[in-house]
C-alpha cells in the first residue's frame, strides 16, 4: 500500500500535540519522579553511602519497565480513545487518511517520547553510560517499546472512552511491569519473566548496573520479535473485525 507523506506527517503532528494533554503528558513525568524518588530513598537508607549496583539495577529496571509498559499502553490507547470522545477519529477515517497512515502517525510520536525517556532513565537511575552499551540498548528498548504501543492501539479499538481505556490497560501493566519486577525475588516468577518482553528488558537493565555486557540470546530475540509479531498480528485481527469505529 502506498503512504503518503504528506498524510503520514499531518496526522504525526496532530498526535504529537496530544502528547503535550495533562492526562498523557504526566504519564511519562510521573515515571521519571518515581525513579528520581527511589534512588533518593535508597540513598537514604545507605546514610550517604554508595548504592549497591544491584540496587541501581532496581531502579532503572523499575524505571524502564515502568516507562514501556505504561507510557506505551496507556498513551496510545488513550490517544485513540480520545480521538473517538472527540469524534475527530470518525472523519479521518473517512477522509483520504488510510488506516495504515493513521496507525504509523499515532504509533512515531508515542514511540519517540518513549525512547527518549528510556535514555534520561539512564543518568537519572545512578549508572553510567560508560558501563552501557547504548547500541544494544536502544535496540531492545525499541523492540519492546514498539510491542508496547501496538498492544496500547489494540486496546484503544475496544476503549469507548479514555477511562476505559486506562481501566482495559490495566491488566497489562500488572503482567508486563510486575512480573518482571519480582522475578529477581521470587524464582518461579523468574520462570515466566524470561517469556516476556519486558522480562529481557530486565535481564538487560541488572547487567548492566553490574557492570556486565548483555548479550542477546537467541532467546531473547524470540521474546522481543515474537511478541512484537504477535501483538500486530492480533491487532490487525481486531481492525479487521472491529476496525476503529467501535464505539
Amino acid at each position: 500500500m502506498k503512504i503518503c507523506t504528506r498524510k503520514l506527517m499531518a496526522v504525526t503532528e496532530m498526535k504529537t500535540k496530544a502528547l503535550f494533554d495533562k492526562n498523557v503528558i504526566l504519564i511519562p513525568v510521573m515515571v521519571l519522579g518515581i525513579t528520581v524518588i527511589m534512588k533518593l530513598v535508597y540513598a537514604a537508607m545507605l546514610d550517604g553511602k554508595e548504592i549497591p549496583s544491584m540496587l541501581l539495577g532496581v531502579i532503572l529496571n523499575l524505571g524502564l519497565t515502568m516507562n514501556i509498559t505504561m507510557t506505551g499502553t496507556v498513551v496510545t490507547s488513550t490517544l485513540l480513545a480520545q480521538e473517538k470522545e472527540k469524534h475527530t477519529l470518525r472523519t479521518l477515517m473517512t477522509s483520504s487518511v488510510s488506516g495504515v497512515e493513521f496507525f504509523l502517525g499515532s504509533m512515531i510520536p508515542s514511540l519517540a517520547e518513549i525512547m527518549l525517556v528510556n535514555i534520561i532513565l539512564i543518568p537519572l537511575s545512578g549508572i553510567s553510560f560508560a558501563d552501557i552499551n547504548l547500541g544494544m540498548y536502544i535496540f531492545a528498548t525499541l523492540l519492546a517499546s514498539l510491542t508496547s504501543c501496538i498492544l496500547g492501539m489494540l486496546v484503544g479499538i475496544f476503549a469507548r472512552s479514555q477511562m476505559s481505556a486506562g481501566t482495559l490497560t490495566t491488566p497489562l501493566i500488572l503482567v508486563f511491569m510486575l512480573v518482571p519486577t519480582f522475578a529477581s525475588i521470587v524464582p518461579s516468577i523468574q520462570k515466566v519473566s524470561r517469556f516476556l518482553y519486558t522480562g529481557v528488558i530486565a535481564e538487560m537493565a541488572s547487567a548492566y548496573a553490574s557492570g556486565k555486557a548483555f548479550h542477546m540470546s537467541p532467546l531473547h530475540m524470540i521474546v522481543l520479535a515474537g511478541e512484537i509479531l504477535l501483538a500486530f498480528l492480533l491487532f490487525l485481527l481486531c481492525y479487521k473485525k472491529n476496525g476503529y469505529e467501535k464505539e
